[in-house]
């Protein structure tokens, strides 16, 4: 039996502790008024309290650039109710030197009250934290168990993580992990389809060159298509030497085949562009093409809310108290166009993607109200600025954030010394609006939503090589090694029975189409009429194989005779179904030379193999003596009339 997770009533007692970031979404309303106000620990228990009782998961608010929260928490959240223990599970980016320590979630867990499981995970990491509260966990260091078993992980994802945590504390092994924990196994790369988890595939957007690779990939594809097709049409022109009519299916041979190439040339650049381009990928991504221009409004709505009591906004997320920074928030009440300010902690997974300008727009554009809009990344150490109805007229604002480790109130105050005296000289202009940052576009361009080109590389570097050397370099081989195999074939095996029926069937059936279509005095009417008598006789008499060729060369004679196309009545001898002969030339292994088309004449001699069929237990050559077909080679060397068919159906 696997360890289980035992509840534990009576006294609290913290197991594991863990310390890190937590960049979440969404206060409870009881402290919206003074959100800003609120340390990052208070601020993460709010959070969890509002969420189901035994079952809190909230994904920070800073994933909202690369996450849909709902769906991801959702996700979470049935993971870890195969634990049966109460949870409570919070995940932000991975950000070094933000909360490390312990402290942090203990005091998470002090506030919420409750006992179960606190879990942190960040994002991109395969570090994971734990806090037990009321419960015991079946080995003490689950931390460094489920950290090992994620370290072959080449995307550390949230659900990723959530799933290793899980399987990790129910896996039977886990007591003996525990005791050797040097020897731990990562997780198996393969799921459990069988697939490669770890192994990056060809449109992998993370693999070096994945993006000419595809472009190369389709391009091939279209070239050998495009070959494939104008051999096709060759050979059979070259067989049949007839008119487009008397070529059964080229038509649609050709169509079919320049739709497919068509489809994969466009199909492919389509997927590829899609693929390959970087997104973000969630679903809110599509609220990127309209302004604010940021996938989520959580925290901007939250920083406008903070702004109705003081000009400067804290984020909970910044550590150390907010006593220090009092003052500069009324100096930014003094100056004559107003400024507001944010003190944030960003990341390249936030709603802005971590770039301040693209913050300080969309609470400008929220916000709607003329002033300066300032936008200070504690943790990156730069600065985001908007104008509406304001024009600057100085320098901009030159900002030197403290230490991440040590960001207590008055060092943050001393760093934003001289931000109101930065923008004190901004003179009103009604005709300023918000400038759209540049980042927007780019983000833009990259949203699953919008249409956009494929990567770098694929047209240059992949379609159009593949499209006119490496594509047609591969058809012409594949043709080739039809072609060759063709005749191996036809070597040692002879066609097949039913293939010649439904072939003779249809050759009759044009041709009496032909004869009923065409008037009275047409020119070849009288041959044409007598080699179709004979056809039907041999085709409504029992035929074998032998008999069903003959039908063939008939039909389609008679046909050429109405259009006019036969110029000779003569047939290929080597292969009756290549068509009318053009000249004379020696088959393989005899010196008799006999009638052959355009394509056996340009044969070397040793690869002129006949045609041969299956008649009865027998596999014979069809211009055999002992037939009348091969005696009259079909009606051109002497004339074949019907009772000469019907008299040998009866001796056979």
């Amino acid at each position: 039996m696997p360890p289980t997770l035992i509840p534990r009533s009576g006294r609290l007692s913290i197991i594991v502790s863990c310390a890190f970031l937590s960049l979440l979404a969404g206060p409870s309303d009881a402290r919206a008024e003074a959100l800003h106000d609120i340390g990052p620990a208070e601020y993460v228990a709010d959070l969890l309290i509002a969420e189901p009782e035994g079952e809190a998961v909230v994904i920070g608010d800073m994933l909202a650039g690369t996450h849909d929260l709902e769906d991801t928490a959702d996700h979470v959240r049935d993971l870890f109710s195969d634990l049966g223990v109460p949870f409570h599970v919070y995940a932000s980016p991975s950000m070094p030197y933000t909360y490390e320590g312990r402290a942090f979630l203990s005091e998470v867990a002090e506030r919420v009250g409750a006992d179960g499981l606190y879990v942190h995970i960040a994002d991109g990491s395969p570090r994971v934290r734990t806090v037990a509260v009321g419960v015991d966990t079946p080995v003490e260091d689950v931390d460094g168990l489920v950290g090992a078993r994620a370290r072959g992980e080449e995307h550390s994802s949230i659900e990723t993580i959530a799933e290793i945590y899980v399987e990790t504390l129910l896996d039977p092994a886990l007591e003996e992990w525990a005791e050797n924990p040097w020897h731990v196994p990562p997780r198996d790369p393969l799921d459990e389809e069988g697939g490669d988890r770890s192994s990056p595939g060809l449109l992998d957007p993370d693999r070096p060159g994945a993006s000419a690779d595809a472009g190369l990939l389709v391009g091939t594809v279209g070239g050998a298509l495009i070959i494939l097709a104008v051999v096709r049409v060759r050979v059979l022109r070259r067989r049949y030497r007839a008119s487009k009519e008397d070529l059964p299916g080229t038509g649609a041979v050709v169509g079919a085949v320049a739709v497919a190439a068509v489809l994969a040339i466009g199909a492919g650049a389509a997927t590829s562009g899609a693929v390959l381009g970087r997104s973000e990928n969630p679903a809110s991504v599509r609220r990127l093409s309209s302004p604010p221009h940021v996938t989520s409004t959580e925290r901007i709505d939250r920083i406008v809310e903070g702004w109705g009591d003081t000009p400067l906004y804290v984020d909970p997320h910044v550590q150390g108290d907010r006593i220090g920074l009092t003052r500069i928030g009324a100096g930014l009440e003094e100056v004559t166009v107003p400024v507001r300010a944010a003190l944030m902690v960003q990341h390249g997974s936030d709603e802005s993607a971590g770039v301040p300008d693209v913050l300080a727009y969309a609470l400008a554009h929220t916000y709607g109200e003329e002033g300066v809009y300032v936008v200070l990344d504690v943790i990156g150490g730069r600065v985001g600025t908007a104008f509406v109805g304001a024009r600057p007229t100085g320098e901009g604002f030159d900002w030197s954030p403290p230490r991440p480790s040590d960001p207590d109130g008055a060092a943050l105050a001393e760093s934003l010394h001289g931000l109101a005296d930065a923008f004190g000289d901004t003179v009103p202009d009604p005709t300023v609006e918000p400038r759209v940052p540049p980042e927007v576009e780019e983000r833009i361009a990259r949203s699953p939503d919008v249409p956009r080109g494929p990567g770098p590389g694929f047209l240059s570097d992949g379609l159009l090589p593949g499209l006119f050397v490496v594509g047609p370099l591969l058809g012409a081989a594949l043709s080739a090694a039809h072609l060759f195999g063709t005749r191996l074939v036809r070597r040692a095996v002879p066609i097949r029975g039913r293939r010649l029926r439904a072939q003779a069937e249809r050759e009759a059936r044009r041709m009496l189409e032909d004869l009923e279509r065409v008037p009275n005095r047409t020119p070849g009417l009288s041959e044409a009429t007598a080699e179709a008598d004979v056809a039907l006789a041999a085709l409504h008499g029992d035929p074998d194989d032998l008999d069903l060729l003959g039908v063939i060369v008939l039909a389609r004679r008679a046909r050429g005779r109405l259009s006019g196309t036969v110029s000779r009545p003569s047939v290929c001898m080597l292969d009756p179904l290549h068509g009318p002969a053009e000249g004379r030339g020696r088959p393989r292994h005899t010196r008799r030379r006999i009638p052959l088309c355009a394509e056996c004449l340009r044969l070397p001699e040793e690869e002129r193999v006949p045609l041969r069929l299956r008649i009865g237990s027998r596999i014979v050559f069809h211009g055999t003596a002992e037939r009348v077909w091969g005696r009259t080679w079909y009606g051109t060397r002497e004339v074949l009339e019907r009772h000469m068919v019907e008299e040998e159906r009866v001796a056979r």
